[in-house]
């Protein structure tokens, strides 16, 4: 008898002080057509949580298999308290293929940090 495991490995990025791990729902692999939940901790060097209340978000999501395919995630934060008090949002990805999102952020009042960019790809199935 053979058993075989999947990995599953959250994707790591850095930018300036600022590092993020992505997770995306069902399991790091979204389907075409279907909504999924993205969610990004956010980091400082040391290890020192971003509250996102202290940051100004924004997620852009594009596709590196059709050039036409490009959006912005509307209104994150309105979704951010909602699932574990992560920066998330839902994304409905239209097609197959893979996909380039782009979390940039800036400090709001009482907050230390560089602007950052965090760019991470993920591939959609059917």
């Amino acid at each position: 008898m053979t058993i075989t495991t999947v990995a599953i490995a959250h994707e790591v990025r850095t930018s300036q002080e600022v590092g993020g791990t992505i997770h995306i729902e069902p399991n790091d692999r979204p389907i075409a057509g279907k909504k999924s939940t993205i969610w990004i901790a956010l980091t400082k060097r040391g290890g020192e949580i971003i509250p996102y209340g202290k940051c100004n978000c924004r997620m852009e999501v594009r596709s590196l298999s059709d050039r036409n395919i490009k959006f912005t995630v509307a209104n994150p934060l309105a979704i951010i308290e909602r699932y574990l008090g992560l920066p998330s949002m839902e994304v409905t990805f239209p097609q197959v293929g893979r996909y380039e999102l782009k979390l940039s952020g800036s400090v709001r009042e009482g907050e230390n940090f560089q602007p950052f960019e965090l760019t991470f790809t993920t591939n959609v199935g059917k």
